[in-house]
């Protein structure tokens, strides 16, 4: 009895220093997770508030409700003035990471759900749920797709585009970005589903979650009918900084 009593302690100690463990052996010295208790932001992440075109970020559209980060694009909005959802890190200094998000995408129709690396147009890697089957990007099936911006902004994008997970407006499930020096790589419940080494971004900055529409028939299609919430459960960012 006392050797398996010795050998659960011992296992329990074991998985206990795992998470840290995982950080150094990816090659980042920081770790950081974010939960959504209560009624506030987290520390580290702060609500947008900011116009962009067609659109706008306003923070009473980002808040902590029922054990989740909810990003909302109210339903019923004119093109031209759509109000939207946002949050990011308040460290602007990220300079590599693997940055997990458990999240249930938004529907009804009509929203990109986005969870990217961002300094500037040109050093940018998504992940963005485009909900509309609409979209002329989605040739009739809402897709995952995963992004690097040209880093010139003279060229194409580096991209590609999934299915989803059957229930994912539904069920929880993890969507991941990798960032390296050489590469960049996409994850959806721990499973790569798509690696590049072309317009990897190079210089630090901060992450960004958001739930947006404009309107745009080529991209994010919408604005939605009803109301959309993309849900966040939690997010774990391993991630090394710039001096």
């Amino acid at each position: 009895m006392f050797l398996v009593h010795f050998l659960l302690v011992l296992c329990t100690g074991l998985a206990a220093t795992a998470a840290p463990h995982k950080a150094r052996q990816d090659g980042f010295t920081n770790s950081k997770t974010f939960v959504f208790d209560g009624t506030s932001l987290p520390d580290g992440l702060a609500a947008s508030n900011y116009p962009a075109g067609q659109h706008s970020f306003s923070s009473s559209n980002a808040f902590v409700s029922d054990g989740y980060l909810q990003l909302k694009v109210p339903g019923g909005q004119a093109i031209g003035s759509v109000a939207c959802g946002e949050v990011s890190t308040t460290m602007t200094n990220i300079l590599f990471g693997s940055v997990r998000t458990v999240a249930i995408l938004s529907q009804p129709a009509g929203t990109v759900n986005g969870m990217f690396f961002y300094k500037s147009d040109t050093q940018e890697s998504d992940i963005e749920w485009v909900s509309d089957p609409a979209s002329t990007s989605n040739n009739g099936v809402p897709q995952l797709w995963f992004t690097n911006q040209n880093v010139n902004g003279n060229g194409p994008s580096t991209y590609t585009s999934i299915l989803p997970p059957a229930d994912a407006t539904s069920v929880e499930h993890e969507y991941r970005t990798d960032w390296y020096q050489d590469h960049v790589a996409f994850y959806v419940d721990g499973v790569q589903k798509w690696s590049t080494t072309e317009n990897v971004p190079s210089v630090p900055g901060e992450w960004i979650w958001n739930n947006w529409s404009d309107g745009n028939k080529g991209w994010s299609a919408g604005p939605p009918a009803e109301d959309s919430i993309f849900k966040v459960k939690n997010i774990t960012l391993y991630y090394n900084t710039a001096a």
